[in-house]
C-alpha cells in the first residue's frame, strides 16, 4: 500500500510541477510577403482620407499627391508631409522602421509622416514623426484597408492606427 501512495504521490507530484507546451496555432493563410503595394492603392487618383487614432487622440488624415496633407483634430488643422511606400531599412531623414531587420524585401508597405502640430512651418526639427505599415493582407479590399504604427512625442513611443475612409474626389 505504501509503494501504491509512494507511487500516486509521485504521478501527482510530475502533473503538478509538468510544464504544458504552448499549443502552436494553426495561420489560415499564408501573408503576402512578395506583394508589391502601389501609390494607388494607397492614394487613389488625387489622395486618400483615413480616419486615424493615436495615443488618446482621434482625427482625419488626409494624404494628397506629392508628398502632403494634413491631420484634422479637434476642430484644427495641421500640416504634414509623408514618405510613402519604403522599405523598413529604408532610411528616412536619419532613421529606419521599426521593422528593420536588415534583411531587403520588395513589399514596400512603409509611410512616414511628419506631423506640424506646433503650426511652425519653417522648423521641421518640431514635427511629430509617424512610422507606419500599410495591411498587405486587404490593400485590395478598401473596407479593409488600414495601416499600424508607432508615433513618438517627447522621445516616447505611442501606438497609432488608421483606417481608410475614401479617395478624394477629382
Amino acid at each position: 500500500m505504501k509503494k501504491v501512495m509512494l507511487l500516486v504521490a509521485f504521478v501527482l507530484s510530475g502533473l503538478i510541477f509538468a510544464q504544458a507546451q504552448p499549443l502552436v496555432p494553426h495561420i489560415p493563410f499564408t501573408p503576402l510577403l512578395s506583394t508589391t503595394i502601389k501609390e494607388t492603392q494607397v492614394l487613389g487618383p488625387y489622395g486618400s482620407v483615413w480616419k486615424i487614432f493615436w495615443d488618446g487622440w482621434e482625427g482625419t488624415l488626409v494624404l494628397q499627391k506629392g508628398g502632403v496633407g494634413y491631420i484634422e483634430t479637434g476642430g484644427k488643422r495641421y500640416n504634414l508631409e509623408y514618405v510613402i511606400l519604403k522599405n523598413p531599412q529604408d532610411n528616412v531623414l536619419g532613421m529606419t522602421g521599426p521593422g528593420y531587420t536588415g534583411k531587403n524585401t520588395n513589399i514596400g508597405h512603409r509611410i512616414v509622416f511628419f506631423v506640424d502640430f506646433a503650426n511652425t512651418p519653417n522648423n521641421k526639427n518640431d514635427d511629430q514623426r509617424f512610422d507606419g505599415y500599410i495591411f498587405t493582407q486587404t490593400i485590395n479590399t478598401p473596407s479593409k484597408r488600414a495601416m499600424a504604427g508607432i508615433t513618438w512625442w517627447d522621445q516616447i513611443p505611442f501606438g497609432f492606427y488608421a483606417t481608410y475612409w475614401y479617395d478624394i474626389p477629382g
